[in-house]
C-alpha cells in the first residue's frame, strides 16, 4: 500500500509532490500559529518565575484579541483539511497540539473545536486512540501531546507522592492505547509527537523555551518499545525531517512545512520504499 505523509502545517497550504498514492497520513497541526510568540513569552515567564500564579497567553494579549486570533487560526486549519479531503482518498490523522481540543481555564479554549473542524468531510478519518483497518494494516494513533505525557523531566524534583500521582495519571492514559494493539494485523501507529528520547525529538531551536531537551512523546516510545508496529509517524519536532531505528520499529519525522513529503510503501510488514522529499 502506497502512502503519502506529510508534515505539521500549521496553516500553511500542503504542496503535494508525489502521485498514486491509496491514501495520506497527516499527524495534526492543521491550524496555524500566529498565537506561538505570546504562548512563549508566557512559558518563558512561568519557567522563569515558577513560584508565582502561572500567566496565561490570552491574558497577555486580552481575550477580544485572542478569541480572533484562535477563529483565524481555526479557519487556516479547516481550508487544509478541506483540500486533503478534496483528494478522494483516505486521510489518517490526529489532532496535533495546535488543533484546539479543549482542556483551557478559559470556557471559549475549553470546547473541542477540533470535532468542528473535520465535520463533514467524509475522507478524513480521525485514529486518535481509535484503531482502524485498511486493507491488511491496522491504523492507532494518539494525538495532541505536545511533550512527554510522564514529566520525565521533573520526576527527581518531586516528591513520592508526586510522582505517584504522576504515574497514575500516566497509566490512565496509556491503558485504553496499549489495549488497542490486541491485534495480529500490522500496526501503522501515528501519533501527533515522535518517540521521545530518539534523535528525532531533541530541540535545538534557540528560540525555544526548551532548547536542549529531548521533548517527544513518552506514550509512543512505550507503545514502540512493547508493541513493535511496522512504522510510528509522528511530528511535532520541526527540527528532524528523517527516520531513524527504535527496536524494531522505523520512526518517521514527518517534519514542518508546506513542502515536506515523505513516501511509504507498506508490503505486509516489510518497508518497500521510504523517500523523503523536501523542496531545497
Amino acid at each position: 500500500m502506497k502512502f503519502l505523509i506529510i508534515g505539521d502545517l500549521h496553516g500553511r497550504m500542503p504542496r503535494i509532490r508525489f502521485k498514486g498514492f491509496d491514501a495520506i497520513i497527516a499527524p495534526g497541526d492543521f491550524c496555524s500559529d500566529a498565537l506561538r510568540t505570546h504562548m512563549f513569552r508566557a512559558m518563558r515567564r512561568n519557567m522563569e518565575h515558577p513560584d508565582r500564579p502561572a500567566v496565561q497567553w490570552y491574558n497577555l494579549i486580552g481575550k477580544r484579541r485572542a478569541r480572533k486570533m484562535v477563529l483565524k487560526s481555526l479557519a487556516d486549519g479547516r481550508r487544509i483539511l478541506e483540500f486533503l479531503d478534496s483528494f478522494g482518498v483516505p486521510v489518517y490523522t490526529v489532532p496535533g497540539n495546535w488543533d484546539w481540543t479543549g482542556g483551557s481555564a478559559w470556557k471559549f479554549l475549553d470546547r473541542n473545536h477540533w470535532k468542528g473542524l473535520k465535520r463533514g468531510l467524509r475522507n478524513i478519518i480521525d485514529v486518535y486512540h481509535r484503531r482502524v483497518s485498511v486493507e491488511g494494516f491496522d491504523f492507532i494513533g494518539h494525538g495532541i501531546t505536545s511533550g512527554p505525557e510522564l514529566p520525565v523531566h521533573h520526576l527527581k524534583e518531586m516528591t513520592s507522592a508526586e510522582r505517584k500521582r504522576a504515574r497514575h495519571a500516566y497509566e490512565r492514559l496509556r491503558r485504553p492505547v496499549a489495549r488497542l494493539f490486541r491485534t495480529r494485523t500490522p500496526v501503522i501507529f501515528l501519533s501527533h509527537n515522535v518517540p521521545y528520547g530518539t534523535p528525532i525529538d531533541r530541540i535545538t531551536d534557540k528560540n525555544s523555551p526548551r532548547c536542549g531537551m529531548h521533548f517527544g512523546s513518552y506514550l509512543a516510545r512505550d507503545m514502540v518499545e512493547t508493541h513493535h508496529p511496522i512504522v510510528c509517524i509522528g511530528g511535532h519536532m520541526h527540527e528532524h525531517f528523517r527516520a531513524c531505528k527504535l527496536g524494531k520499529t522505523t520512526c518517521i519525522n514527518a517534519g514542518f512545512g508546506s513542502d515536506v513529503n515523505v513516501w511509504l510503501e507498506l508490503d505486509g510488514r516489510r518497508i518497500k520504499r521510504l523517500k523523503f522529499y523536501r523542496r531545497r
